[in-house]
């Protein structure tokens, strides 16, 4: 493999290098690719570099890419910009979840679920975006979100399900539970705090260390195999698992007119390579939640199943999860957007890939 990841001086600024004129099939082309992840990230060690190597391989090496790790080219959120002005051609991930004014539906994935693996949850998203079902004047999920933003997305594989930690406060009665203030990733994971009643401060997850460290915040939402992406593994003591606070989404992007310019075979090798990379991806996060889990314990975290909890703290924390589809698809629906449509889609496609959701959505 002839790429490697480049270090840039903040602030330099990169040119579109791709003619508007006609593309042949034999013309090359060598893909700036940011990422606001780090290199051993699972999202990029389990999909995004083997999708990489796959796509160079298959083609030919007339895609080639040039990679910028740890938002040091383009800072986290700023990847729609970023495109369009071509200071990179691919958003590996883009992350629509901490944008919901550009992806207002984006954030369906973090609906909490009663069953869910990174497996069921990455073959849900990739039907969601491949969908051809119209949900608002004809346009699908696709359309609305992404090609509505002048963009393209590629499925890729979604998180591990959440669950709750902190930094070692326990949830033995209601009132532990009510007591802490647990960092949010999205405005569904707020509405989720608000049904049971926890304090919630949102951010990216790329702010969360720093905060634990200064305790602004107890815990967080968060899936057990991302600890060590971000360090998380130094600081967590005690989990609450088994919950399944939904998955978190992201896509790789690229701009309308930058796929248009990629020759059909291109665009093919690309798709290929995603579909064949996302399960393998999954599998990636069972393997380190695993290997986590083993190495934190004996350390002395605590992995406490919700079944295992007081039956009015396991009340509460699951009390919750219905209310919060309903108060997504309200919020959808206040801004004019499909949300009993979309939530409906959900659904479906998340029983059919092997999922299932809590027992009143089964009749919305």
């Amino acid at each position: 493999m002839k790429w490697f990841v480049r270090r840039m001086t903040v602030g330099v600024a990169l040119a579109a290098c791709f003619s508007s004129g006609p593309v042949l099939a034999q013309e090359s082309f060598n893909f700036r690719v940011t990422s606001a992840l780090s290199a051993s990230h699972g999202q990029w060690q389990g999909f995004t570099k083997p999708w990489m190597e796959q796509v160079e391989e298959k083609s030919d090496g007339r895609i080639t890419f040039t990679p910028f790790v740890s938002g040091e080219l383009v800072k986290a959120t700023n990847e729609p910009d970023a495109l369009k002005q071509g200071i990179v051609q691919i958003a590996a991930p883009l992350l629509p979840t901490y944008d919901p004014a550009m992806f207002p539906m984006s954030e369906v994935p973090m609906l909490p679920l009663t069953k869910s693996s990174p497996e069921i949850g990455s073959l849900a998203l990739k039907a969601l975006i491949e969908s051809d079902e119209p949900l608002m004047d004809g346009k699908t999920f696709s359309e609305l979100e992404y090609e509505a933003n002048g963009l393209v997305a590629i499925p890729i594989t979604i998180s591990e399900e959440y669950s709750i930690s902190t930094t070692g406060h326990r949830f033995e009665t209601v009132d532990d539970v009510q007591s802490v203030t647990l960092r949010t990733p999205s405005r569904i994971h707020e509405m989720y705090a608000k049904n049971v009643g926890i304090n919630s401060i949102t951010m990216p997850a790329f702010d969360l260390f720093d905060a634990l460290s200064r305790g602004a915040v107890d815990g967080s939402f968060l899936f057990i195999s991302d600890w060590t992406g971000y360090g998380f593994d130094e600081l967590f003591k005690y989990t609450v698992t088994d919950v399944n606070l939904g998955h978190f989404a992201s896509v790789i992007a690229l701009t309308k007119d930058q796929w248009d310019a990629l020759p059909e075979d291109l665009q093919s090798v690309m798709l290929e390579a995603a579909s064949d990379q996302i399960t393998k991806g999954a599998q990636l996060w069972v393997d380190r939640r695993q290997d986590i889990m083993a190495k934190t314990q004996a350390n002395g975290a605590e992995f406490v199943p919700v079944s295992e909890l007081a039956p009015e703290v396991q009340e509460l924390l699951m009390s919750g999860m219905e209310k919060t589809w309903f108060d997504y698809i309200d919020n959808l629906e206040q801004k004019g957007l499909p949300g009993k449509k979309l939530a409906r889609l959900w659904r479906d496609i998340v029983i059919e890939q092997g999922g299932d959701v809590p027992d009143a959505i089964h009749d919305l």
